[in-house]
């Protein structure tokens, strides 16, 4: 399957493609319906939100596309081929059910449900049903993501030692779900699309500085059986925004700052190599290297038209998009693994500096374990 991030051209779809519709007009869901309206091979047929206010304006703004406030106009419109589920995470598992029950394609956004065995029910209804189930790891289809993981897979990182993740800001704090699961979706998301593989391990740490049992501030770290190391640090208590992604390997390094508005990605041939010329530590001698940085040249596509182009293409053709239904249950599984070890935390009125970790057992066909180490 071709990769999704390099250029809108490799996209290929039939004309007067599918009807889509999309559930939820706030913030995610009039993203959706933007960049659904400029697709020239879909058409965006009906938007769907109880709140008066957000139909009125999507009327305004979108006067070909039909509103309504009942989801039942697109679940029983035989017309519309896929849907988009923008909506609260606490209702993403029962409007996908339903979706998919009525033999449409889903697309949902992240994470794609509150628990891995939703996630797993999810899947299995859109495999018995020979129905796509996509989730909104829109990250993975931005060109950057997609230039490291080629720098990644060709070596020219050396070995690699570990990938820190930061997505810091003030704000918005929300009362169904804690900073990890609102903001850590696209960091976890990022890490298994490099390393193309699932932690092993996970541990984390927490704090709720605000919101009673609603953590706003989370450190994650996970280790990998290729050998890296991933950290991830997310937080709504920050006086500035952050979104970066470091990769450190034994050759170079490279840096992911996606709050420039250009040059979002620097390559630093940077790297340290000891020589030990005896058999004492005396004989230690540091060898730093700081050679030039290096700026990739990096598309301008958008990721989300990337990714509803995604969900558009596995439609028409029936190939397996890059943010499937599986990469949405490692995301949920992962979360629900951090969450476990900040649960033991109020558990145990622990600070958080004795955290357990939690590591992956045998994986049964269902999915992988998680047992306490």
């Amino acid at each position: 399957m071709a990769n999704m991030a390099n250029k809108d051209a490799e996209i290929r779809t039939r004309n007067g493609g599918p009807s889509l519709a999309v559930i939820g007009c706030g913030y995610w869901g009039s993203k959706h319906i933007r960049v659904s309206c400029d697709i020239r091979d879909a058409r965006l047929s009906m938007a769907v939100d109880p709140r008066p206010d957000r139909l009125e304006y999507i009327r305004s703004q979108y006067p070909s596309v039909a509103v309504s406030r009942d989801i039942g106009a697109v679940l029983n419109n035989p017309s519309i081929d896929g849907v988009i589920v923008a909506t609260p995470v606490e209702t993403h598992f029962e409007l996908a059910r339903a979706v998919l029950q009525a033999g449409k394609h889903a697309l949902v956004e992240k994470p794609l449900a509150m628990t891995s065995a939703q996630c797993r029910e999810l899947n299995a209804i859109a495999e018995k049903r020979k129905r796509v189930l996509m989730v909104g790891h829109t990250f993975e289809y931005h060109p950057a993501v997609g230039v490291m993981r080629q720098m990644i897979k060709s070596g020219s990182l050396g070995e690699l030692y570990y990938i820190d993740s930061r997505r810091l800001n003030l704000g918005l704090y929300r009362q169904d779900a804690n900073v990890l699961w609102d903001l850590a979706p696209h960091d976890l998301s990022i890490i298994f699309c490099l390393l193309e593989e699932v932690p092993q391990t996970i541990g984390a740490w927490g704090c709720a500085h605000v919101l009673p049992n609603v953590e706003d501030v989370v450190y994650a770290k996970m280790g990998f059986k290729s050998g890296p190391t991933a950290h991830v640090h997310v937080s709504w208590l920050d006086p500035v925004k952050v979104r970066q992604t470091t990769i450190v390997g034994s050759d170079a390094m490279l840096v992911f700052d996606d709050v420039q508005p250009s040059e979002k990605l620097r390559v630093y041939q940077k790297r340290f190599r000891p020589r030990i010329d005896g058999d004492s530590y005396a004989d230690f001698q540091s060898a730093y290297h700081h050679g030039d940085v290096h700026i990739p040249a990096i598309s301008s596509s958008e990721p989300l038209k990337l990714e509803i182009l995604d969900f558009v293409n596995a439609i028409v053709t029936g190939e397996r998009p890059c943010a499937d239904g599986m990469h949405g249950l490692r995301v949920v599984e992962a979360l629900e693994a951090a969450s476990a070890c900040l649960r033991l935390k109020y558990k145990h009125g622990s600070n958080g500096k004795d955290q357990r970790i939690f590591r992956r057992r045998n994986m049964p066909a269902g999915g992988p374990e998680v047992a306490v180490a």
